[in-house]
Parts: structure tokens; C-alpha cells; sequence
């Protein structure tokens, strides 16, 4: 019985209770914010809670430039998860296409997934990005009221999440049709939970090639609780980024001949450092101060590792600070798109920024 309440695992969690107890009062606003999108998304008030139709001439008109630091070389493209933050990556798709940069493969995770697919089956950013502001709610959120009413009866036997993401699948499916991973013309991969064996599985172009595009960028997001779970196989799989939230490895392993990468990370601090919690021990609940500590370490030294694989070869961007994913915040980000307009243009501002350094650097 002790060791189910009072194993290493089990104690993180009570930390997280308390820490989360110390911080209700600085974080009540940020939830009522989440409550008021969450209320929209699942239950839209008729007449009031309406789609934004968005202006979809974001980007400056076409501005060619030459990388002299790239100039040649073959770019592997790797984005952490983030939710709907990581639809910048759209602007940093614009930047290297303006820059003539060869994408030769991608390896996204999470809220990446869902934006860079479009661009590994063939479409441009700007088409990408049309795409993605075009959905209404119900296009891809599709909660399972009825899943959640029987769960109250069956002492939740059979509840595996909120929303099913049939929808999301469709949607997809419609935009993109059947295509398979193994012939799209940039090579994919996501990484994936196996839930029901707890391994995480790198699925892609090279690894599942039979696999349907939409299936896998509808797997890649299947967070638990949030989002039903997806079976491939024959088990339940969802979001690899509970595990690993910057999947380089598909990359290493498969795709010799990319010379370069461009990271993207819409998750954690710059370059993977920790939050800095220095003096904890002289505050009051000291240890429940620094808990947060322990609720990330494994997470963020995962992506670290991760990083390494690539670190001699390797420009990693920020797009969007990641205290603007924190908490709730990452569902908020997913189910209102509100925002969608300005994290596409700050992809683009500081992409375009970030590689004209990169060329300083070199004189």
C-alpha cells in the first residue's frame, strides 16, 4: 500500500498539489481565461460565439535573400510541441522559403504536427497558413458528450478523453486526401506514445510508410485526458511529447544526408535551460517552492539529450517565450485561435531577424 502513495513518482505529484496551492491567487486569472475558451469551444452560444473569419495576407510580399551560412547545404527542420503556439512555424517556413533553403526532412511533435504536415505533402506556407485559419471550431473539436455522461455510470470504464479528434482527422483527410507518409515529398515523422506499452514510437516516411498522413498528425496531438487516444496496431497511442518534446532522432538515424538543422522551440526557455528557482530554500514552503523543479526535469533533460544529437549543426529558434505556453495556456493556445495571426508573423519577424545574425556571425 506505501509504496502506491509514497514512491518517488508519487511524491512528485504531491508537489505539484502544493506548489499549485501556493500559486492560486497569481493564477486564477489565467484560468478564467482558459474557462472562457474552453466554454466557447464546447458549448458556443448561438448567435454570439462565432468563428473569426481572418485576413489570411499576413506576410510581406516575397522577399528573396541568400543565407551565405546555409547556402547549399540540405536543412533538416525539427519543431518541439506547444499547442497552437507552434503555428508559427509557418513564418519560419515563409523565411526559408524566401532564403531558398532545401527542407530535406521534418520531424515535428505535438502542436508542430498539425502545422507542418501541410508543408512536408506539398504546400507552401502561405497555403499552410490559409489552411489553418480557415477551420471552424467544430472542424476539429469534437467533444464526446456522450463518452463523458456514460463515464459518470460506468465509474469511468471506457472514458479515454474529452474530445474524440475524429473531426480533426477528417479535416485533414479532406485538405490533404489519403496521402501516405511514405510518398510525401518531404519526408515526416511525429513522434507517438504507445500507450498501452508505454514506449515511445518515432512513425514517419521511413519508419511506417503505409501510414496515412492525417491518421499520424491526428495520433501526434491525442494528448491523454484532453484527447482520445488513436489506435495503430492494435494499441492505443497519443502524444509522444509527454516523453519527448524535440524529437531529433528519426532525423539522425534516417537522413544522412541533411548537413544542417533548424530547431524550433515553442515549449521551454532558450536553448532548453531550466526556470531559475535560485533561493528557494530561504522562502516560505520552501520545498513546495521549488517543486516545479521536479516536475520538469526528466521532460526538459530528454529534449536536452535531444539536442546534443544535433548541437555542432544546429540553429535553434524561439519564436514565442514559452510562458506563453505555461499551464493552461497550452490548451487555451490549441482551442482559441485568436492569437493564430500574430504567433505566424513573430515566427517570420524573428527567423528573419535570427538568420541575418547567423550570417554576421560568419564575417
Amino acid at each position: 500500500m506505501l509504496s502506491k502513495i509514497a514512491g518517488p513518482f508519487q511524491i512528485k505529484q504531491y508537489f505539484d498539489w502544493g506548489a499549485h496551492a501556493l500559486a492560486f491567487g497569481d493564477d486564477l486569472q489565467e484560468d478564467l481565461s482558459f474557462v472562457h475558451a474552453l466554454r466557447q469551444a464546447l458549448l458556443p452560444i448561438p448567435y454570439l460565439d462565432r468563428d473569426p473569419v481572418y485576413d489570411t495576407d499576413l506576410f510581406p510580399p516575397f522577399r528573396p535573400f541568400v543565407v551565405e551560412a546555409l547556402a547549399g547545404k540540405k536543412i533538416g527542420l525539427v519543431a518541439s510541441g506547444g499547442s497552437g503556439v507552434l503555428i508559427a512555424t509557418l513564418g519560419v517556413m515563409r523565411v526559408l522559403e524566401e532564403a531558398g533553403l532545401e527542407v530535406a526532412a521534418i520531424s515535428a511533435c505535438s502542436g508542430s504536427a498539425l502545422f507542418l504536415a501541410p508543408i512536408a505533402a506539398g504546400l507552401s506556407a502561405q497555403q499552410a497558413m490559409e489552411f489553418a485559419l480557415s477551420w471552424r471550431t467544430e472542424q476539429y473539436i469534437d467533444p464526446d458528450w456522450r463518452g463523458l455522461l456514460k463515464a459518470s455510470i460506468s465509474l469511468g470504464r471506457g472514458f479515454t478523453g474529452v474530445i474524440k479528434a475524429e473531426a480533426l482527422e477528417r479535416l485533414y483527410h479532406q485538405r490533404l486526401g489519403g496521402v501516405m507518409v511514405g510518398d510525401l515529398p518531404i519526408p515526416f515523422y511525429a513522434n507517438i506514445w504507445e500507450i498501452d506499452h508505454n514506449r515511445l514510437l518515432y512513425l514517419g516516411s521511413e519508419t511506417t510508410p503505409a501510414m496515412r498522413l492525417a491518421r499520424l498528425v491526428r495520433a501526434s496531438v491525442a494528448l491523454p485526458v484532453f484527447m482520445q487516444p488513436v489506435e495503430i496496431d492494435g494499441a492505443l497511442c497519443g502524444d509522444g511529447g509527454i516523453i519527448n518534446v524535440f524529437p531529433t532522432q528519426p532525423l539522425v538515424e534516417h537522413h544522412p544526408e541533411i548537413d544542417f538543422f533548424i530547431g524550433i522551440n515553442g515549449f521551454y526557455p532558450e536553448n532548453f535551460d531550466g526556470e531559475d528557482h535560485s533561493g528557494w530554500q530561504d522562502k516560505t514552503w520552501s520545498v513546495l517552492r521549488v517543486s516545479p523543479q521536479s516536475r520538469h526535469s526528466q521532460h526538459l533533460e530528454v529534449a536536452r539529450m535531444q539536442m546534443r544529437l544535433i548541437q555542432d549543426r544546429c540553429l535553434l529558434l524561439h519564436p514565442v517565450p514559452y510562458q506563453e505556453i505555461k499551464g493552461v495556456k497550452f490548451y487555451e493556445q490549441f482551442i482559441d485561435r485568436s492569437r493564430w495571426p500574430e504567433f505566424i508573423m513573430r515566427g517570420y519577424n524573428h527567423t528573419r531577424r535570427t538568420l541575418a545574425l547567423l550570417d554576421q556571425a560568419r564575417t
